[in-house]
């Protein structure tokens, strides 16, 4: 009888200690969590500069998307049409050129099948803009024709000239097409990187800017105009980017379109989508180029230049 006390008591000395220990380590988990959601919500107001609640940190981790008071606000100012996973929003003066915006969408999805196969997309909102300038403003980037943004999960582009595109004037047909083109690449390339060792930092922006303007051109002949080519190893990030932008005689755009075509005219179309698998398994861009190709990016300056 007296074991059987004892060893009842044991057990309720047993259960209360994992009890405390349960109710300690449910106390350190809501605490990470506080701790965590606070980083978060310190984080997205200084990216975005505004003042936004908890719920909408917390809605945006969620979601994988966070959506700033402007963006609803210029959402709000628009109508919206779904297609194809890609919510388009416009105003009235647009809606003669949705028609020529679906075909464009189909076309975007159909030459990045051809490059990179079937990938899994998640929906992405599509914001036309008439006014350059807005579109500059809201994007906080200078002298744009169009952005892609993963934060906000959202592409944007710009149109004018309404008349010459319904017309399908050459020129202006070219870039309202492009921009889609361009960007919609964009938002396929973050989705192949999203979760990779190193996610979208490990790839230099030659290489992205590059990728999208070569989906851009397709179907167009374009004309080498360089005068200055800019060694690769300066162009990895944005900064570099736009640095390189500016300097007079360079068209980093063009050379970066020039470098991804000779890769494909040398390699073939599946060597893009071999450097891109290779640098998600080990975070190393240059090796898996290397492996990939057999020359250093460096060998791409003389490349390019010998395309003229």
């Amino acid at each position: 009888m007296g074991n059987q006390q004892e060893a009842g008591g044991e057990m309720k000395q047993l259960m209360k200690r994992l009890m405390v220990i349960t109710l300690v380590v449910l106390s350190i988990i809501v605490l990470l969590a506080i701790g965590v959601s606070i980083f978060i919500h310190n984080e997205l107001e200084k990216r975005t500069h505004e003042r936004i609640s908890y719920y909408q940190s917390i809605k945006s981790v969620l979601l994988l998307n966070f959506d700033s008071d402007s963006e609803n606000k210029l959402k709000a100012d628009r109508k919206k049409f779904d297609y194809g996973g890609i919510s388009i929003y416009y105003h009235d003066n647009f809606s003669e050129i949705l028609p020529l915006t679906k075909e464009t969408i189909d076309w975007a999805k159909a030459k990045n099948r051809e490059l990179f196969g079937d990938i899994k997309e998640r929906h992405v909102d599509l914001i036309v803009f008439e006014d350059r300038e807005e579109m500059s403003e809201f994007a906080d980037l200078p002298d744009i024709s169009g952005f892609y943004s993963d934060f906000d999960r959202l592409m944007a582009i710009n149109y004018s000239n309404k008349e010459y595109i319904l017309q399908k004037n050459e020129t202006q047909l070219y870039f309202f097409q492009k921009s889609i083109l361009h960007e919609y690449t964009h938002y396929i390339f973050q989705r192949m990187v999203d979760k990779s060792k190193e996610g979208i930092s490990a790839y230099p922006t030659w290489f992205n800017e590059g990728i999208s303007e070569y989906v851009g051109n397709d179907q167009t002949t374009v004309e080498y105009s360089i005068s200055k080519v800019v060694p690769f190893d300066q162009l990895h990030d944005g900064t570099q980017w736009q640095e390189a932008r500016n300097q007079e005689g360079t068209n980093v755009y063009e050379q970066s379109y020039f470098a991804v075509k000779y890769l494909i005219d040398a390699f073939g179309t599946d060597t893009l989508k071999q450097i891109i698998q290779t640098t998600n398994q080990t975070g190393d861009f240059e090796t898996s180029f290397k492996e990939a190709t057999g020359i250093p990016t460096s060998e791409l300056e003389t490349k390019i230049t010998q395309m003229q």
